[in-house]
């Protein structure tokens, strides 16, 4: 890891240089006296994080952020002063919440967060992922990154932040509005590359919301065309973008082995959608029948809930079931695979399979 410091004291800057090298060896510390001496040491050198001061004559530590900020936006960058005024905090905060460290440093709590930002970046090209999954799990993970979408003629720009979605464009279009229509494109292709700067938050809605609002406008337009299809059956059957579904309209997820609405009471399939070759109708009468025993249960304990929801969780497949109502007459089954989502996604999924039948 390469570490650029930049102080206009350069004793302070080489005394800090050495601390930085007992502790970690294997680190790389380079030293700038000034802004203009630090932007020709990024634009000639690979450099993994900047911590710069604040104040500096000639350029001082503001636009030098400004400038990395507009030329590098994949650069960790992190300020320290020893002036803790609450105007260089406002600026920093405006600046996208870049974090200052007090003078005297803390040398092992320094190296320890500028490790943590270079840790934090990934980069790469995803396949037979969807985009909300892969959202998901880059909140989970606490990345900062920025994707790049392509569906088509259509490209977008997501920007993530210790994986929070912070920012998003596509064309005309930035923040929130830009984000759904973007979660909203199927199977698109997905480039991920570093984005270890901190982006000032323009999407405050939570990622939740916004998958759920793409879906919902997926859902609106599926069912706008198979209005249109059912008066024109010929372009239905010319249509190579109709929904994955088993006779009835039902839209199975691109993680999901199966997804019904089944009767609790003898198992009975109501309405379904599956992968080829997957037993949903055993899988149906073994969930009726573990919800029966738990009802049961319930009533032997005297409990006053009712079930709500199930989880039945295996290394290769996981079962999300809902109660459509309190004495659970019947309940919604999403059956999906743990290697292509996670049971936050599946909750998702099977909400938006419930709020699409209301």
């Amino acid at each position: 890891m390469k570490i650029l410091v930049v102080d206009d004291d350069a004793a302070q800057a080489r005394a800090l240089a050495r601390a930085f090298a007992r502790r970690r060896p294997d680190l790389q510390v380079l030293t700038s006296t000034n802004g203009f001496e630090a932007i020709e040491t990024v634009k000639t050198q690979t450099v993994d994080a900047v911590l710069t001061d604040l104040r500096m004559p000639e350029m001082d530590g503001f636009e030098l952020l400004s400038w990395l900020w507009h030329n590098q936006p994949a650069l960790p960058v992190f300020a320290m002063s020893a002036y803790g005024d609450a105007e260089a905090t406002h600026r920093l905060n405006e600046m996208g919440s870049i974090e200052c460290f007090a003078k005297p440093l803390d040398v092992k709590t320094v190296l320890s967060k500028l490790s943590d930002a270079v840790a934090q970046t990934v980069q790469g090209h995803v396949r037979n992922v969807s985009l909300a999954s892969l959202l998901q799990l880059m909140e989970m993970e606490r990345k900062s990154c920025s994707l790049s979408v392509q569906c088509g003629d259509k490209v977008g720009e997501l920007f993530l932040s210790l994986g929070k979605l912070v920012n998003a464009r596509c064309g005309d279009l930035e923040g929130e509005a830009a984000a759904v229509e973007i979660v909203g494109w199927s199977n698109p292709s997905i480039a991920i590359s570093s984005e270890r700067g901190v982006r000032p938050r323009v999407i405050e809605t939570s990622l939740g919301f916004i998958v759920m609002e793409a879906m919902r406008i997926q859902d609106e337009a599926a069912r706008s065309y198979n209005d249109r299809a059912s008066e024109h059956p010929a372009a239905m059957r010319l249509s190579t973008r109709a929904p994955l579904s088993d006779g009835e309209g039902v839209r199975l997820p691109a993680s999901a082995y199966a997804l019904a609405f089944v009767d609790t009471a003898s198992g009975a399939l109501l309405m379904s959608a599956k992968r080829e070759g997957f037993p949903l109708e055993e899988t149906a009468q073994t969930a009726a029948l573990v919800i029966r025993q738990e009802l049961s249960t319930l009533a032997l304990c005297g409990a006053s809930q009712s079930m709500q929801e199930l989880v039945i969780s295996t290394p290769s497949r996981g079962e999300l079931i809902r109660a459509l109502d309190p004495q659970c007459n019947a309940f919604a089954l999403l059956v999906y695979s743990p290697e292509e989502t996670n049971l936050v996604m599946a909750r998702i999924e099977l909400e938006r399979f419930l709020l699409l039948r209301v």
